[in-house]
């Protein structure tokens, strides 16, 4: 899924939430606003991240890196996820 889809369907569910009585206007502003901003600091991350693989492939092989590129995914996948889950229920949590 490209990023533009994910960020499309990012805002229906937003806004299905705050439809249902889930959160309010402001708190889907807010969570807009800090998905732009997970998004652009994952964009960072991986311009950083390229070059250590390359340099990874070079000099420890290129199954060596993979790995160390798929744990490094899986940590900021990880870590997305958290403060995704954060950011929502603080949301519900101000709503309710």
């Amino acid at each position: 899924m490209d990023p533009e889809q994910r960020r499309r369907e990012w805002l229906e569910r937003l806004q299905a939430m705050r439809e249902i009585g889930a959160i309010e206007a402001s708190d889907e502003n807010a969570l807009i606003r800090q998905y732009d901003e997970r998004a652009q600091r994952l964009r960072e991350e991986l311009a950083r991240i390229a070059p250590e693989y390359l340099r990874r492939v070079d000099s420890d092989g290129e199954d060596e890196a993979k790995r160390w590129l798929a744990e490094t995914a899986e940590a900021m996948g990880r870590r997305d996820g958290e403060e995704t889950r954060q950011a929502l229920a603080a949301a519900t949590r101000n709503h309710a």
